[in-house]
């Protein structure tokens, strides 16, 4: 069996709980915000407003799933998680400096359109996955990461929220926080994700079956950052003689040649290939690996755990 893939999973939580912080962090503020916008003095006027704001980011997120969704079949998982951090960190920015209700908007629709990870993240832990005993364990994982990083938002949309007032000592009148009062919240947040990007592109594995065995060049970067890390003196890594005798002694047996019964000039048969066999087998292949239509895809079953899930949320 397989062993568990602890570590990818942990750096796909760190990728993945970027994200409900980001999305819960204007809860606690919203009402201020929108105010402070000079709409309306209708409180109830205000709350409209607020709800507008809050659900266009899951509202765009929803409209472009599928395309995501798809896009992430030809391209790979890694990209896409990656492009929806990036967009997300872009779309938090934009939103800290809002100076009026529809740049507000516009900053958290296009939040929500440049994210499509809630589907290519349950399908990058599927594809992680391999063993059925794994699989409680694994897709109980981004739940939880999820349930963490709406704690973890609001605390801390709401006390980064307004820093003139809240602390004057730390941020004086006149500054740039004092012009945009929620720009705090949302820069900590860029930079949160900003992070998740970081380690998505150095340490994140592409898992699509067909574009893994690419060469990614910010897994070779982070490798090298580890081994440079781990990296130990000179000093440290010098043998004592005995230690290099038994390596040496080890290593010339290694390389000794074969006795004169075992030497041999012919090479190892050669398998045919299965794929020779068989000519029309790219075809085929190639119609197996099509995309189900959408029609075939929302089965009876996927349509009531789309309604219950619904009915949950």
């Amino acid at each position: 069996m397989a062993p568990f893939p602890t570590q990818q999973l942990f750096i796909l939580a760190l990728c993945r709980i970027c994200e409900p912080i980001a999305f819960m962090s204007i809860f606690p503020y919203i009402y201020y915000m929108i105010s402070s916008f000079h709409i309306t003095s209708d409180d109830s006027q205000i709350a409209i407003y607020a709800g507008m704001v809050t659900s266009a980011f899951a509202f765009a997120e929803f409209s472009t799933g599928m395309v995501w969704g798809r896009l992430s079949d030809k391209i790979g998982r890694k990209p896409v998680l990656i492009g929806g951090l990036a967009g997300t960190g872009l779309s938090m920015m934009i939103f800290g400096f809002a100076p009026n209700l529809p740049v507000a908007l516009l900053g958290r629709a296009l939040g929500g359109l440049l994210n499509g990870n809630i589907g290519v993240l349950q399908t990058t832990v599927a594809e992680m996955i391999t063993e059925k005993e794994h699989q409680p364990r694994a897709y109980a994982i981004m739940p939880f990461i999820w349930c963490l990083g709406s704690i973890l938002g609001p605390a801390l949309g709401g006390a980064l929220a307004q820093p003139c007032v809240s602390y004057p000592a730390f941020f004086a009148r006149g500054t740039i926080f004092d012009k945009f009062p929620f720009l705090l919240p949302n820069l900590v947040c860029a930079i949160i994700l900003a992070c998740g990007v970081v380690v998505g592109i150095l340490f994140l594995q592409e898992t699509h079956e067909e574009l893994k065995s690419k060469r990614d060049y910010g897994i070779e970067a982070g490798e090298w950052l580890l081994l440079w890390f781990r990296a130990k003196p000179s000093a440290d890594r010098s043998f004592d003689k005995a230690g290099e005798g038994y390596l040496d002694e080890s290593r010339s047996l290694l390389e000794d040649e074969q006795p004169p019964g075992y030497r041999t000039t012919e090479g190892s048969p050669r398998l045919p290939s299965s794929r020779n066999q068989s000519p029309g087998y790219d075809g085929k292949a190639q119609r197996i690996r099509k995309s189900v239509g959408v029609q075939r895809s929302f089965t009876k079953q996927v349509i009531l755990i789309i309604i219950s899930y619904g009915i949950l949320a």
